[in-house]
């Protein structure tokens, strides 16, 4: 054991008594001058990467935790660091990774397994979200934080009455628990409680120190109230006023190439609008996975998950949940053209590296597509399409279509967690160029790229449910099976990870259909956008 120098000592002790009193400002300056002096302790990192914290350099903070478990023991501390600081990062899979070593490490911590399940919910893993935050309350039975979690996701999947249970206790430790009350409002209003679903919801708003994340949510639940009691005018405006919170947290939204996503796919367009149609390539790989490899594409909000979770029904079928395992793939040759020119080119040793890759992510997230159908679903892997035929040219494709002016409607009034793809949908406008412009690089990958694509309409499969299932399920060459009738089962064990996860629990049903016309008056200014796309495919201009 080295043995340390008395001014060493001296400035640990220095240093924990800042931490102890919370000055995470002096203990940072401090542990600045040991490091910067050559003297490399855990602590000093530890008190470093608070400081980092502090000032929002979640990087820095990362290296200086990583560091410090190197130089440490295993400490459940550092690796919960260390995983908070990946969520802040926007790395979800490695901040899971790092709250699991934590867990193991002190198992009995309902911190670590709550922050281990609201990272499995940040990757949309409900199922795995809720053991979490199940074993957390095993050791806390009354943290207001767990039970609050615990129900938004029995509210995800519509169980209202066990969301209420769980808000009910929530309350009981903590009677000011912000999602505790947003979920009784919820389910107060999905249940036709609007007066004291209103009550509720003007109570919380009416906290002038409420968070823009908090205001965000409660004033665009609102707005879902005033849809419920047709008031129109007033549900729009706070459909709007909650975007506006939401832009207070996210300045912009940038993918990982510097660029917004509406960016990316303008210099998609340009690119493949001037290449000459490519031909199917003379040698096809042998998959390494599937039986059969299918994505489920379109846009969001568009009857993608109805269909991945009627798809998942089949015996036959393995099914992948917006987790985007060619991610890699896709960061390595989009957007700039000079990386698209390096996807013309690439060598299939290239190529082949990046499909192990991809099917090592798959089975990384808990599916196994051997000798099954399987089926990507990623509503917006409709920009990536050049890359996913390169990977995978045997692959075909399912694209959703609804109505385009009730999809643009649908993405604006909702919530989502804000990514690269729900920042476009900050304004009215800006999602309806989103949504068209996407739609036109869509047509031009036709135009130039071989695919074998079926459409699937999503108001067909709702009228018509046997006979768009079993023309799908002839495109994929499988055997229709009855138990995909059933797929509303699977909401009820938290399966369904996307937003439409209650919407699906109510089954078959025609309630989203049309739902624009309420709004006609608003959606004037964006129409003539969408006219284009209503008129290719199909629906009528009234």
């Amino acid at each position: 054991m080295t043995t340390l120098a008395p001014s060493h000592r001296k400035l640990l002790d220095d240093v924990g008594t800042a931490m102890r009193a919370r000055d995470a400002r002096r203990a940072a300056a401090l542990a600045q001058e040991g490091l910067t002096s050559g003297f490399r302790h855990p602590l000093l990192l530890k008190a470093r990467a608070i400081g980092y914290v502090e000032q929002g350099m979640h990087e820095a903070a990362l290296a200086d935790f990583r560091l410090a478990a190197e130089l440490s023991l295993p400490e459940a501390a550092i690796q919960g660091a260390i995983g908070a600081s990946l969520v802040k990062l926007a790395r979800y899979d490695e901040a899971i990774e790092a709250y699991r070593a934590a867990v193991a490490l002190q198992p009995n911590s309902a911190a670590l397994q709550c922050r281990l399940g609201q990272a499995y919910e940040m990757v949309q893993d409900l199922v795995k979200a809720r053991q979490s935050h199940l074993r957390a309350l095993e050791f806390a039975p009354d943290n207001a934080e767990v039970l609050g979690r615990l129900a938004f996701l029995a509210a995800r999947s519509g169980s209202w009455d066990d969301a209420r249970a769980y808000a009910e206790r929530a309350l009981a430790s903590d009677g000011s628990h912000f999602t505790a009350h947003l979920v009784i409002a919820t389910a107060d209003t999905e249940e036709g409680a609007y007066d004291a679903a209103e009550q509720r919801l003007l109570m919380l708003l009416a906290d002038q120190n409420m968070s823009s994340n908090n205001r965000f949510l409660a004033v665009g639940r609102l707005g879902d109230l005033r849809d419920r009691q047709n008031r129109f005018v007033e549900a729009m405006a706070a459909f709007a006023a909650s975007k506006v919170e939401c832009r207070k947290l996210y300045p912009a939204r940038l993918t990982p190439d510097g660029l917004t996503l509406s960016e990316t796919v303008a210099l998609m367009t340009t690119h493949f609008e001037r290449m000459p149609s490519l031909s199917a390539p003379e040698k096809i790989p042998a998959s390494s996975g599937a039986a059969t490899h299918f994505f489920l594409l379109g846009f969001p909000r568009s009857g993608t998950t109805l269909l991945e979770q009627v798809l998942a029904n089949n015996p036959h079928i393995v099914t992948l949940e917006e987790r985007d395992p060619a991610r890699d793939a896709v960061l390595a040759f989009m957007p700039k053209s000079r990386r698209l020119r390096a996807l013309a080119e690439a060598s299939e040793e290239t190529l082949d590296e990046h499909r192990k890759r991809y099917w090592q992510n798959v089975r990384k997230l808990g599916v196994e597509p051997a000798n099954r159908i399987f089926v990507d679903k990623g509503p917006i892997y409709t920009v990536n399409i050049p890359v996913l035929t390169r990977l995978f040219p045997r692959a075909k494709f399912v694209f959703a279509i609804r109505d385009p002016r009730d999809v643009v409607f649908s993405c604006f009034r909702r919530r989502f967690g804000v990514n690269p793809t729900s920042y476009e949908f900050l304004t009215l406008e800006g999602t309806a160029r989103f949504y068209a412009a996407v739609m036109r690089l869509a047509e031009i990958y036709r135009e130039k790229i071989a695919l074998d694509v079926f459409e699937v309409r999503h108001e067909a499969l709702v009228d018509d449910f046997d006979g768009q299932t079993r023309a799908l399920c002839d495109f994929m060459g499988l055997a229709w099976d009855e138990a995909m009738r059933r797929f509303s089962e699977r909401s009820k064990i938290g399966a369904i990870s996307t937003v439409s996860g209650s919407q699906i629990a109510r089954g078959l049903n025609r309630e989203g259909f049309g739902q624009w016309r309420r709004y006609a008056e608003q959606m004037a200014p964006i129409l003539p956008i969408l006219q284009p796309w209503v008129a290719k495919f199909g629906y009528s201009p009234e």
